[in-house]
């Protein structure tokens, strides 16, 4: 990531309590990350830094959409996303993660870049199956033209086969006596 210092939040200076932040990520946020998953969105991210003597809490509230490709057509589209992460920070010599939500900084920085924390939050957030949603009536939204091509390439089911295998008739002979 470019550090410009863009969605740094400086901490020198600031008394113990909480300190709210915001920010807009936009397309110029996205375009910072070499990750071709997300090319733009439009997201509103509160961050509140609880400052105490020695740690911080960071909280982030993430709202908004981004844009994604379809995994069933490949067009891209829109879609929400939703996401609260709590991040712990301690000062150290070292700067470094103890822990998924624990990160030291040196004692003597002055300011912790939040960007990259708030690009991993929305990647998570992102659902697991990105497809266009459905319309009113519960039908895709998809390109039509690439719902074809799927459907032709569509292998037909086998016939379903009603015979038994014969090793089996022995054991149902079994269980029937028992009845």
């Amino acid at each position: 990531m470019n550090k410009q210092g863009l969605y740094a939040i400086r901490i020198s200076g600031l008394g113990e309590g909480d300190h709210d932040f915001s920010f807009e990520l936009d397309r110029e946020f996205f375009i910072l990350f070499e990750h071709p998953e997300i090319s733009n969105g439009n997201v509103h991210a509160e961050v509140i830094l609880e400052k105490k003597t020695g740690v911080f809490a960071l909280h982030f509230s993430l709202e908004g959409e981004v844009e994604v490709m379809c995994d069933r057509c490949l067009e891209k589209f829109l879609t929400g996303i939703s996401a609260r992460q709590t991040i712990f920070v301690k000062m150290g010599e070292e700067p470094g993660e103890i822990d998924d939500d624990v990160l030291i900084i040196r004692r003597d920085d002055h300011e912790i870049d939040v960007g990259q924390l708030m690009y991993e939050f929305i990647m998570l957030a992102l659902p697991y199956q990105k497809v266009h949603p459905d319309d009113s009536d519960g039908n895709s939204t998809c390109n039509p033209e690439m719902l074809e091509k799927l459907d032709a390439h569509r292998g037909k089911e086998p016939e379903k086969n009603n015979e038994t295998d014969p090793r089996w008739d022995a054991l149902k002979g079994i269980v029937e006596k028992k009845k």
